[in-house]
């Protein structure tokens, strides 16, 4: 059976929620967008979830017990539906402590709710099972079994009762009770670790960690393994949240731990460095852990997912450590409120990890980047086939590609160069304090970046996000030697409208010396534009694109 649910108290919970900058009957009235991909549960806002996750002391867990507790607040609703796989068997469900039937439509867990309105509910319900998604357990000759939670996007309904969209935030509590050959991590920080004496004198231990954060169920996850913890120690001190520093670990097998920290020597760093351009770090702590994941990384909040594939000399690579740390406050901290808006994840922490690259490691390195996510995104057919936010996005299989990645991430580096570093380093910051432990949009940032410009960029998000394709340019130069005027004649367009430019023009004068200036070019087919330059004779050359900030194929 699984063990009884002790929860938080309302007035408790509601306490907590002071901390987090937004209002919930606000987010109760917001209305959401038409999506394709699910939306916000009408008349209910999820606050908190506890999750009681039991695992056997068997030498492999053939069933789970669990016990998912939802504290909402409700308006009007008369039920609440739960993502849960039709596979995991519930047994019972409570609401307020009474025992009330439910039904199973589909992937899902109906309970009915008493009659009321703007009231607080607790709606708990216990299952168990095998999941064969979501929480990936499996056998290992040397640890005898793992499991890790991996739920992105919607994978959490394969094992976790809850409201499985990114749109509805919400603390969490994990108490995972596992045999003491095993340690767990997960989300939050760590309340207790107490052992217990299970069936037939097994030896347990009962493992609690808590959120003080609202995040949202694909970021929900715990790790349980024979782990063996290296302590990175305490790091970005003074750039948290929290008062005082940022904890960090490295959480791997014990034969793996020999060949950390390796790049996790720059985890510290690479904190401070985000928290001082972006904000404070959102979280409680931040673990670095080996999993079983599909995914190369997965940024749960708090407790980074990597291929335990990965831990190895040499690897994960700065790169990789940079991207994850930096979906802490982008995609984690600030998230997407609709999946068509993904790449307020993806396309900010692919950026982000290239400014690392240039922080740390100096232009040359930061341009090789970029050269290198522009050739991804130029050679990828989905970027001449959809737009970044893509609309008519109905799969969430095909949720992550090359334009929420690459193609978003270096659109921020054309919009860094259009507005300038200041006005755009002031605009993530304000969209990221507007925003964070909440939801946003695009026109959020797009807003953000207005207000720090004081310029109107529809026509920027509207070319690059928009819209599908890329730019297609001839670029030529002459040089009139009557009126001393230098002129650049720019065509453009064919498979693709043409696009609003600012282009880099490097000109080499007739003594060697390199002047560079950027020019605006219009969404027209073709444009001769006269270089602003006082020269007094014909240029030795003429190039364009020296700062690799153009995306496109650009022909001189």
């Amino acid at each position: 059976m699984p063990f009884p649910s002790r929860g938080l108290t309302v007035p408790t919970l509601l306490a907590r929620f002071v901390l987090v900058p937004f209002v919930l009957a606000s987010v109760l009235g917001v209305q959401e967008s038409p999506s394709r991909t699910g939306a916000r549960r009408a008349g209910v806002d999820v606050l908190h979830y506890e999750f009681r996750v039991d695992f056997p002391a068997r030498a492999w867990p053939d069933t789970i017990r669990f016990a998912a507790t939802t504290t909402a607040l409700r308006r009007n609703a008369m039920s609440l539906a739960l993502d849960l796989a039709a596979s995991m068997q519930v047994d019972s469900t409570r609401v307020n402590g009474a025992r009330v039937a439910f039904t199973r439509p589909g992937d899902s867990v109906r309970v009915a709710l008493p009659s009321g309105s703007n009231d607080t509910v607790r709606v708990a319900v216990f299952y168990r099972g095998l999941p064969t998604d979501g929480l990936i357990v499996r056998r290992d000759t040397l640890l005898g079994w793992t499991a890790f939670g991996d739920n992105f996007p919607d994978r959490a309904r394969q094992w976790l009762a809850t409201v499985d969209h990114p749109s509805d935030k919400a603390l969490v509590d994990w108490i995972v009770r596992a045999p003491s050959t095993h340690r767990v991590i997960a989300n939050g920080a760590l309340v207790e670790e107490t052992p217990e004496v299970g069936a037939a004198g097994s030896r347990l231990v009962r493992t609690h960690w808590r959120t003080a954060r609202p995040i949202y169920t694909g970021l929900m996850v715990i790790g349980v393994s024979p782990f063996a913890v290296l302590e990175l120690g305490e790091t970005a001190c003074n750039l948290a949240e929290r008062a005082g520093c940022v904890r960090q670990s490295v959480w791997t097998s014990p034969s793996r731990r020999a060949a950390m920290p390796g790049s996790f020597a720059r985890a510290g760093d690479i904190v401070a460095f985000f928290s001082t351009l972006v904000g404070p770090f959102p979280y409680e702590q931040l673990a670095h852990v080996a999993s079983s994941t599909r995914f190369g990384g997965m940024e749960n909040a708090g407790a980074i997912f990597y291929d335990e594939r990965l831990f190895k000399p040499g690897s994960p690579g700065e790169s990789l450590i940079a991207h994850e740390t930096a979906h802490q406050w982008f995609g984690d901290a600030v998230t997407e409120r609709e999946w068509p808006h993904v790449w307020l994840s993806e396309g900010f922490a692919t950026y982000f990890a290239a400014l690392w690259t240039e922080h740390a490691h100096g232009d040359s390195a930061f341009l090789d980047d970029m050269r290198r996510i522009r050739s991804r995104t130029l050679t990828s057919p989905i970027t001449g086939e959809k737009a970044v936010i893509d609309t008519t996005l109905d799969d969430l299989a095909k949720v992550l590609n090359t334009n929420v990645y690459e193609k978003a991430g270096f659109t921020l580096h054309l919009l860094r160069r259009e507005i300038g570093d200041s006005a755009f380093f002031r605009g993530i910051r304000s969209y990221y304090a507007a925003h964070r432990h909440g939801n946003a949009l695009t026109a959020d940032l797009e807003r953000a970046f207005e207000r720090s410009s004081g310029r109107p960029l529809g026509w920027f998000f509207d070319q690059w996000m928009r819209r599908p394709g890329y730019a297609e340019v001839d670029a030529s130069w002459s040089w009139n030697a009557k009126a001393r005027r230098l002129s650049v004649t720019v065509q453009q367009g064919g498979r693709f409208a043409p696009y609003r430019l600012l282009l880099a023009v490097d000109v080499i004068t007739a003594s060697g010396a390199v002047k560079r200036l950027r020019l605006t070019v219009p969404a027209q087919s073709t444009s001769t534009i006269t270089v602003p330059i006082t020269l007094t004779a014909n240029p030795r050359a003429v190039t364009f694109d020296g700062d690799v900030s153009f995306l496109g194929v650009l022909r001189q």
